[in-house]
């Protein structure tokens, strides 16, 4: 009889259920924007849960509330993120407002207090300087408000989309100059059958890269080993990591992977998705205690299973290091089996502006911002419609539960009105609206009360929309 594989983290649930009550966990406690980029005058961010989710469509501000959090910091500014340019301006102000932002903490006697950063341009000297400001009504403070100093907090921003290896930044943006006078001495040397290309800077340079690797890279260590082995499911056993500038001057990573089925390999033949979560081990297990960690989609080349496993080890990481984590994604397996508390959902209006919405579990949320989950999606109004759709599912065709999310739909009947032509314009094919079958306006359906339409017309309803799946 094999023995069973203990999984190298926590489960999910279990490290869940702890966060649920570590609230020491959550160093900053709110944002506020009294005017931030496009969000919404005077919009807040409460952080309820050790680990937050962000989720919305493109363009919808997710990246720059990490930008916020991370310039909210002492001793860092936003202005490493968003700066001005003849290109870009940023608004001075609106209704005498600087563009600012505010953040709350406990101070060393566990008062809760509001600091504020605001962008305070030096004209040519420092066109992007953010500073501490006075916190006036202005700001949204009361009368007589005093000075707070930001946040003491060590900070890990992980922008997945930039910490690319090395090799890939000279690969697909080399230095077209840089290779010219390779090929033009190459040429003039003819030590090459054909033109030189950019394959062979590479070659060049990867024997002191080699040495490289070989004296001041870092080797994982096996914990780090056990869990990238765990959420990429290969077994590794080996791999070193330097960060360096060997390619011409592009600063990046570059890794060193050995399996049991294969002796070497670099990120240049390794998988994306391989670098990028050795190096979200490496740097998380690396973190300071009791800091902030930002991951902008670090579910970039993870395949669904891949981006479970990695939140199953962020949050038991959450829990030993009492880490603060905010997360800007697209994912809903980095969001399933979190608590709503966790999951912020950003979505832009009619007026050009981001809201900010809480109270969603996942799915919910990716409805919100007019995506789905896989399977079939069936939309009601209310909680007691949602309980007896999934009782006669059970009673109908039980094997079939798995396939089908059942959605309550804030707003309820008005607003899933509105939804229905979006529905039908997406070409999805597998979603269904079930009304009670009371069609008068919103403010005359009674709240309370049996449904109008019964237990026996919805069981005829899903007795149609389940026909065929037994067979």
């Amino acid at each position: 009889m094999s023995k069973k594989v203990v999984p190298p983290v926590s489960p999910l649930l279990k490290s869940v259920e702890i966060l649920k009550k570590r609230c020491e966990t959550i160093h900053i406690k709110k944002l506020r924007f009294p005017n931030y980029r496009n969000i919404e005058l005077g919009s807040t961010i409460d952080f309820e849960f050790p680990i937050t989710i962000l989720l919305g469509p493109n363009g919808t501000n997710k990246s720059s509330v990490l930008h916020a959090l991370y310039g909210s910091v002492a001793r860092n500014t936003m202005a490493d993120f968003w700066f001005e340019t003849e290109i870009d301006a940023i608004p001075a102000t609106i209704n005498n407002v600087k563009q600012s932002v505010t953040h709350s903490y406990l101070d060393s006697e566990n008062n809760l207090v509001e600091s504020i950063k605001a962008r305070a341009p030096r004209k040519s000297a420092d066109p992007d300087y953010w500073e501490p400001v006075k916190p006036s009504q202005v700001y949204g403070f009361t009368s007589g408000a005093t000075r707070v100093p930001p946040i003491q907090l060590k900070v890990t921003h992980l922008d997945l989309r930039g910490e690319l290896p090395a090799f890939d930044k000279y690969f697909y943006f080399p230095d077209k100059k840089h290779i010219a006078g390779l090929a033009q001495y190459a040429k003039k040397r003819k030590t090459l059958r054909r033109d030189y290309r950019k394959q062979d800077y590479l070659r060049q340079r990867s024997p002191f890269l080699k040495k490289q690797m070989s004296a001041n890279g870092t080797t994982l260590t096996p914990k780090e080993l056990k869990i990238i082995s765990y959420i990429l499911e290969q077994n590794y056993i080996d791999c070193r990591i330097l960060h360096h500038d060997i390619y011409h001057g592009h600063e990046g990573w570059t890794l060193i992977f050995k399996t049991k089925h294969i002796k070497s390999y670099s990120e240049a033949f390794a998988g994306s998705g391989e670098s990028a979560i050795a190096l979200i081990v490496h740097k998380v297990l690396n973190a300071p205690d009791k800091s902030l960690i930002l991951f902008d989609e670090p579910e970039t080349s993870l395949h669904p299973r891949a981006q479970q496993r990695l939140l199953e080890f962020l949050a038991e990481q959450s829990v030993h290091k009492s880490l603060q984590m905010v997360m800007a994604t697209h994912s809903i397996y980095l969001a399933k089996n979190l608590p709503n508390s966790a999951i912020r959902v950003m979505e832009m209006g009619s007026n050009g502006r981001v809201s900010i919405s809480t109270d969603y579990s996942a799915d919910e949320a990716l409805h919100e911002i007019g995506t789905f989950p896989a399977g079939k999606t069936v939309i009601v109004e209310d909680i007691r419609a949602k309980k007896i759709v999934l009782g006669s599912l059970e009673k109908i065709a039980p094997q079939t539960l798995k396939e089908f999310h059942i959605q309550v739909r804030p707003g309820g009947t008005s607003r899933i009105y509105k939804d229905i032509q979006a529905y039908a314009n997406s070409g999805n094919n597998d979603i269904f609206v079930l009304f009670d079958g009371d069609q008068r306006p919103t403010e005359e359906i009674p709240r309370s009360g049996e449904l109008p339409q019964g237990k026996r017309e919805l069981e005829a309803i899903i007795q149609q929309i389940t026909s065929g799946l037994n067979s």
